[in-house]
């Protein structure tokens, strides 16, 4: 059975194509297009390229093609081409499906948190909770608001989702790019946490909620605060208390709504999807902080994960499928594996600029290289699916160098001084320098650094301690493992920084020729391509 997925809403376009119950490829729209997020996107115009990208790669037309599924709030241009077979489910539905289907969980309580998903009685549902058992996922309790369509930034009633797009958005940052916020929170102080206490209310049952009055009191309150303030570097240390203030609050808010979902569950298993599942300085909390004693949350939990969760629901509900062995880890290298003309097309093309080779000993080279304090891009395999770089479409770097942060936030990455960055590291020595033993293999979770440990790798660790830890399995990610273990026996530490391929505003590189082009445009040092090691000419 073969089942083409389409996810989405009015943005972060994506597509899956399931083979007999298998994920073979999926890719966001944006890899494709190189519009970030797809927000200025033509969808009329542009038509479903990634739906296109997944058949392509497996040699398929749409006659073969036994379901084609996708969530009810996707721009309806985009599956336009479609539409006369199109299946839709509920948004919050899809986004379950893609957490708990993919887990490790034969059954597990599931949690669904995001702006706003499908309208329900003039509603739209912003917090769901659910329960996964076998093929079945039964909802819980549904917390629903009233968005309003016609205002900037659609404000919603009674979501968490949108409670920190606020917050975001007051302090400077552009839609979808809460992920700053995370970040900046740890420069903060408690300022402002108790004043923030009466913007919304959260009970033991659930229920989070914030309604229109809230919405605009918290909104006057962070223009007033951040307005009045000339002084740059005040300005800032207000800011950053504002997001210390909400990411606080969040933090309180997803507990207590993970701490009803498991004494309505009794589950030991829990399962995040939605936009704020992202926020991995939350999920982290949660495992800490609640008694569930293991967490899976997908990779791409945003909205572009709906394509995954829906593919899988079809499979397992519109079909009736069971589903297959869950201790085989779920892989985020989702993309189209690229040939070996991709490859010397891609060098070919920009043979002038560049010099290329094929170290006998790949990863002892490279980890040289990265030892002496050069920043490469890493290329392999098939692209990873979500927003996180894991180690096929990477930047690497040494995090002991503790002027590298700030080398490549700035040389590199051309953004805000203050963003960290991820630190990746072996799986066994993980409990070496983290507070934590679960895995993080999606860079989801942030724990902290054992404080003997920080002085070591300073550019991995957060202002606060923390970093948000990618778990390297040799099952998973084997070129990366390798990578790390060549470093490691060279320097004696299994850790190295990790940040996207890209430069700030782009999508993450998806082709080889991709890769070649933005290694050229950024001052990178070298580009390790598949089996090549590159260099610029001079």
């Amino acid at each position: 059975m073969n089942i083409l997925a389409l996810g989405g809403s009015s943005h972060d376009f994506s597509a899956c194509l399931m083979l007999d119950g298998k994920i073979a490829v999926a890719i966001e729209e944006e890899r494709i297009t190189r519009i970030k997020h797809s927000l200025d996107l033509d969808v009329k115009s542009s038509g479903n390229q990634a739906a296109l990208y997944c058949l392509e790669s497996q040699g398929l037309t749409l006659s073969e093609i036994d379901l084609i599924i996708g969530n009810d709030i996707i721009d309806r241009n985009y599956y336009k081409p479609y539409r006369d077979r199109m299946v839709l489910m509920n948004h919050h539905l899809a986004h379950a499906s893609s957490a708990y289907y993919p887990s490790p969980f034969e059954e597990a309580a599931i949690l669904v948190v995001d702006g706003a998903g499908s309208e329900i009685g003039g509603l739209n549902e912003t917090t769901t909770y659910y329960y996964g058992k076998g093929t079945e996922i039964q909802e819980l309790l549904k917390i629903t608001g009233k968005m309003e369509w016609n205002q900037v930034l659609s404000p919603v009633e009674n979501s968490m989702g949108y409670f920190y797009d606020v917050l975001s958005n007051g302090i400077g940052f552009h839609k979808l790019t809460n992920g700053k916020t995370m970040g900046l929170a740890p420069y903060g102080s408690t300022a402002y946490v108790k004043e923030f206490e009466r913007f919304y209310t959260m009970d033991d049952e659930g229920r989070f909620i914030q309604s229109k009055e809230h919405i605009q009191e918290m909104k006057k309150f962070i223009r007033h605060t951040v307005g009045v303030i000339r002084d740059e570097e005040q300005r800032f240390q207000a800011k950053a208390d504002i997001a210390y203030a909400g990411q606080y609050h969040l933090e309180r808010a997803m507990i207590k709504a993970c701490r009803y979902l498991h004494a309505r569950t009794g589950s030991r298993h829990l399962c995040l999807a939605g936009g704020v599942a992202l926020n991995s300085v939350a999920n982290y909390k949660i495992l800490e902080e609640t008694p569930f004693e293991r967490i899976f949350v997908q990779p791409a939990a945003g909205d572009a994960g709906t394509a995954i969760g829906s593919a899988y629901y079809g499979h397992h509900v519109k079909m009736n499928q069971p589903r297959g062995d869950v201790s085989i880890p779920f892989s985020p290298y989702l993309g189209r594996a690229y040939s070996a003309e991709d490859y010397e097309s891609a060098l070919q093309r920009y043979s002038e600029h560049i010099t290329v080779e094929s170290p006998d000993d790949l990863y002892g080279s490279v980890a040289s290289i990265l030892d002496q304090g050069e920043i490469i891009g890493w290329f392999q395999g098939c692209s990873e699916i979500g927003p996180r770089a894991l180690g096929n479409r990477s930047i690497l770097a040494d995090a002991r160098r503790k002027d590298m942060k700030d080398l490549i936030n700035s040389r590199i990455k051309h953004r805000e001084a203050f963003r960290p960055f991820a630190p990746i590291v072996l799986e066994e020595e993980q409990p070496t320098y983290f507070s934590m033993e679960h895995p993080s293999y999606y860079m989801l979770l942030v724990p902290y650094i054992l404080e003997e440990k920080r002085s070591e790798v300073p550019s991995i660790t957060h202002e606060d301690g923390t970093g948000r830890v990618q778990t390297v399995s040799r099952t998973i990610n084997p070129k990366l493992h390798q990578l790390l273990s060549s470093f490691q026996r060279l320097t004696g530490t299994p850790i190295l920084l990790n940040t996207s391929f890209n430069d700030n505003g782009e999508p993450i590189v998806e082709t080889p020729a991709d890769a070649v082009r933005c290694f050229l445009n950024i001052d990178l040092d070298a580009l390790v391509l598949d089996k090549w090691l590159i260099r610029k000419k001079k």
